[in-house]
């Protein structure tokens, strides 16, 4: 068991981190597809899951609180960006945002907390939930903001003719 919440917390941490790293668009005001803005929620809820996986406080209805205030403040969150999209590529451009980025360092903090204080130093998890459920809301938050970004915000975005990012 200690093997597996070991594997389980380092597999957290590898995709917190690719989160992050996914939404480095949104820092530079850089055009990407509709797969670019759904790959790093995708990310968070796989991270969220792997820490509620490995969490030995299973505090269902906490969660599902968490899961529902994080899905409705990223609702919010996702109608007040400023966009510019590209209908004919189906290319949206982001203003520099932070809340986003700021949401993903937040679960890469969380996973490296968990790896930390329980693989590390060895102390045992209360069982509260309190970190998984702090992760399930980032999560919600994430994707909330990209279903509201896409189905709302998006549409009402002035067109403006932009080109592909190079890969990088």
């Amino acid at each position: 068991m200690k093997t597996l919440n070991l594997a389980l917390h380092l597999l957290a941490i590898v995709t917190a981190a690719w989160c992050l790293w996914s939404m480095r668009y949104e820092l530079t005001k850089r055009a990407t597809s509709r797969m670019g803005f759904a790959i790093p929620p995708i990310l968070g809820v796989v991270t969220a899951l792997l820490l509620m996986g490995a969490s030995l406080g299973k505090r269902l209805d906490f969660w599902l609180l968490t899961i529902g205030a994080g899905f409705v403040v990223g609702l919010g969150a996702g109608m007040i960006l400023k966009v510019d999209k590209d209908f004919e590529r189906k290319l949206v451009r982001v203003w520099k945002t932070y809340d986003g980025v700021i949401a993903g360092a937040l679960l890469l903090l969380l996973a490296i907390a968990r790896f930390v204080t329980t693989d590390l130093m060895g102390r045992v998890s209360q069982g509260f939930g309190v970190l998984a459920g702090s992760a399930a809301f980032i999560a919600a938050f994430l994707v909330g903001r990209v279903i509201s970004l896409r189905y709302y915000t998006a549409r009402k975005a002035i067109h403006l003719d932009m080109r592909r990012p190079a890969r990088d």
